[in-house]
């Protein structure tokens, strides 16, 4: 377990020494929410590395060692090693991810559009895919962080013994800065059921990350649909330019 870890950090810490990303990343390692991906991508040349926790309740523990980096134009390549333990039940496995940017704020109709797709072995061998649009409510530019808007579609599979599912949802999600220079900012989600059976999965927190910094971390909490609710925290550090 232990050289699981070593090896992936090294691999992520390689990958991005010439880049950096602004946003957090998913407990899977998508760019986005702590449980959806959003539309938005690592800078040019830019990647993220990122420790999870989250206790999902009742006994299980999720971790996850994670990254995420841009390769040309418009594509994301993310994942990293993910382990779920709830006592007797115990998983570890990779997470990868691919992510593609179609448009930007710049262009013509004036929202970031992205489409993914990624495989979690330790979190009952999920299998998504995604499409979601970004919007800035608000000008990019000058001291005020403006507000980020997420909506997106989803499919998810998960296989697992008695767990069994195969479901589209919906999400939605927003950071709003707390403080105008984004330091400090409120974070939420909620989806529809992505799991026959499951509850309605979401997440809320505080992330703080100073302006002009590398560094981050978020605290809140969180549920995922497939088990009730719990504490997670997240700590990340980006590469690059800025």
């Amino acid at each position: 377990m232990k050289n699981c870890f070593a090896v992936a950090l090294a691999t992520l810490a390689l990958a991005g020494l010439s880049g950096a990303a602004r946003a957090d990343l998913t407990l899977s390692g998508a760019v986005g929410l702590p449980l959806n991906p959003t539309a938005q991508i690592p800078q040019e040349e830019g990647a993220r590395i990122q420790g999870n926790y989250f206790r999902q309740g009742s006994g299980v523990n999720n971790y996850s060692l994670v990254g995420a980096t841009r390769v040309g134009d418009g594509l994301e390549i993310n994942g990293g090693v993910t382990r779920l333990d709830g006592g007797a039940f115990e998983r570890t496995g990779p997470a990868i991810g691919v992510k593609y940017l179609f448009s930007r704020e710049s262009d013509p109709v004036g929202i970031r559009f992205a489409v993914g797709a990624g495989y979690d072995r330790a979190l009952l061998n999920q299998t998504y895919l995604y499409a979601v649009g970004t919007k800035y409510l608000g000008a990019v530019t000058g001291e005020r962080i403006p507000i980020s808007a997420h909506l997106g579609i989803r499919y998810d599979r998960f296989d697992a013994g008695g767990i069994n599912s195969n479901k589209a949802s919906v999400y939605a999600g927003a950071e709003v800065p707390i403080v105008a220079d984004g330091s400090f900012q409120a974070v939420g989600e909620i989806q529809s059921r992505n799991a026959d059976g499951g509850s309605i999965p979401y997440s809320a927190a505080i992330r703080y990350r100073p302006k002009g910094q590398p560094f981050g971390a978020s605290v809140g909490v969180a549920r995922q649909g497939l088990a009730g609710n719990g504490f997670f925290a997240q700590i990340g550090y980006s590469f690059g330019t800025r």
